[in-house]
């Protein structure tokens, strides 16, 4: 039954999402974060300052699920909003000096996790399952 179910492509990638989320959660549990808090602080450490549209664009979640991380992530320390004096309709986010400070020891687990991951195919099959990979996060599903 197992063979039958990894026939499906949507079944793959879950099951790549989940030791994904296994690898992160593992490494960011002493810092009290969650994988998709890693996201936006990784977005975030790239460049803060934005509005949470921004932000939702970057890494992909609509707003209202941004809210609720960044709810949490404010409540453990990690990003502030500040008023935006362009637009008092919205704020910005901003990481705060606790962010910057373990930011370092964090931020490389992406590239950790890529590291791992290419040295077991060659580049050549990489650059074509990284292709893949961006067409289907652009194309319609379903």
């Amino acid at each position: 039954m197992a063979n039958e179910l990894e026939g499906y492509i949507c079944f793959n990638v879950g099951r790549v999402m989940r030791r994904v989320y296994e690898h992160y959660d593992s490494r960011l549990s002493p810092f009290n974060l969650t994988t998709p808090q890693y996201m936006v602080f990784s977005a975030l450490w790239i460049g803060d300052g934005i509005t949470i549209g921004e932000l939702g664009q970057r890494v992909a979640l609509d707003g209202s699920t941004i809210t609720g991380i960044l709810d949490r992530m404010e409540k453990n320390g990690y990003v502030e909003r500040r008023p935006n004096t362009e637009d008092r309709r919205s704020a910005l986010v901003y990481l705060t000096d606790k962010a910057r400070k373990v930011g370092p020891r964090i931020i490389g687990f992406a590239d950790e996790l890529d590291a791992s991951i290419r040295k077991n195919f060659p580049a050549q099959d990489m650059a074509v399952f990284e292709r893949v990979l961006r067409q289907l996060s652009h194309s319609q599903i379903g």
